[in-house]
């Protein structure tokens, strides 16, 4: 079982089966059962049923290809292994399987559908996408990356500086500045001057880094500036006047940095409604509301589908926006209303993109039925 990774999600809109695909979402915590209690218990409401399904020779392959993943299942389940939340896609009709891991919770769902089922992966990585941290200070810069509740430290780059506290061996990745040749009333001044230099450089290194939505840059703001400036205007940034402890772990250092990394997200997200706003408005590459977002995606011309985490469409908002029906039997909490699910699919499967709103951007779209898209043309 390998951890989730951005890549997958694209697989995964394509994983299907003619007969269905059995999509299994699990949180297990280290030293309790809890997790696994719970989702055997939304495993046997599946079997309850799929015992009264209409559909009865459907009903008994989808039960026989849970009997024979049981031992999958049981692995999947496994206090030992690691991941906070587990997911399982396994066909019905084929024996293709994908297991998956991530450091987030996902709740505990049982799900068969002609598709794989994203709702509760899309629901737990939203608001922990790939971030970068970048601590800044005279020693160097220290790198983070940060994603769906993992944190691990990247290749650093040591300055080695007169005046600056480091933690363990000293090293340096630059020349270390010799006080042969400077007066001694300018050698302060030089060494200013070698850390300006030190930190343009190193923004080299922090922009080699690749699928971050969010950079958050920590430390001193004269420092902190001096970086930024010296990175390319491609990306999300934000500059967080603090000191960060040089012992903290990764972990540490995200938690510290999380409710930056939050406001990041909501900036963000309502950055994205607002464009989208805009362009409906003039006439452009934008629509508000379901029935003009459900034409867009079936048309495949949406580049970016916005939608309310929260959901809370109803089986007849489907009818009324010219949606097609979907055969769906779940069984759990944190599942989706078919709508939902249906177009996230639709949207991942031709390309598209899907972000979940949290609950202050997607007030914005409440009177637009919380939905809204940026299309291709």
């Amino acid at each position: 079982m390998d951890m989730f990774e951005a890549a997958d999600l694209g697989r995964l809109a394509a994983f299907d089966d003619e007969i269905g695909v059995l999509s299994l979402y699990a949180t297990v915590e280290p030293g309790s059962a809890v997790g696994q209690t719970r989702m055997r218990s939304t495993v046997t409401a599946l079997r309850r049923d799929l015992a009264e399904h209409a559909d009865r020779d459907w009903a008994a392959r989808a039960e026989a290809r849970l009997a024979e993943l049981e031992q999958t299942i049981t692995d999947l389940l496994d206090p030992t292994e690691p991941g906070l939340g587990r997911m399982m896609f396994a066909q019905i009709g084929g024996d293709a399987v994908h297991t998956a891991w991530i450091q987030r919770p996902v709740g505990e769902v049982a799900v068969v559908e002609s598709n794989a089922y994203l709702w509760p992966l899309l629901a737990a990585i939203e608001p922990a996408a790939p971030a970068g941290i970048a601590r800044v200070g005279r020693d160097g810069v220290r790198l983070f990356d940060c994603r769906y509740g993992l944190a691990a430290e990247l290749d650093s780059v040591s300055f080695n500086l007169p005046g600056a506290t480091t933690s363990g061996e000293p090293r340096s990745d630059v020349p270390t500045l010799s006080r042969a040749g400077i007066h001694p009333d300018r050698y302060a001044q030089r060494v200013e001057e070698h850390l300006t230099k030190y930190l343009r450089q190193a923004a080299g290194t922090v922009a080699q880094q690749r699928g971050w939505q969010t950079l958050v840059l920590v430390g001193d703001p004269r420092l902190t500036r001096i970086l930024a400036e010296a990175l390319p205007p491609d990306r999300d940034r934000t500059e967080l006047d603090a000191v960060l402890d040089p012992d903290l772990t990764p972990t540490e250092v995200l938690d510290f940095v999380t409710p930056t990394l939050t406001e990041a997200r909501t900036r963000r997200e309502a950055a994205a409604v607002q464009r989208v706003a805009d362009l409906a408005r003039a006439g452009g590459n934008g629509v508000l509301g379901l029935a003009d977002t459900v034409s867009m995606l079936q048309a495949g011309r949406v580049e970016r589908l916005l939608l309310d985490a929260a959901g809370g469409w109803r089986p007849e908002d489907a009818v009324d926006a010219g949606a097609p029906p979907t055969a769906v039997l779940l069984a759990g909490e944190g599942t989706a209303s078919e709508l939902a699910e249906g177009m996230v699919e639709l949207a991942l499967s031709r390309g598209g993109a899907v972000t979940l709103l949290d609950n202050a951007t997607a007030a914005d779209l409440a009177d637009r039925d919380g939905v809204a898209a940026l299309l291709r043309w």
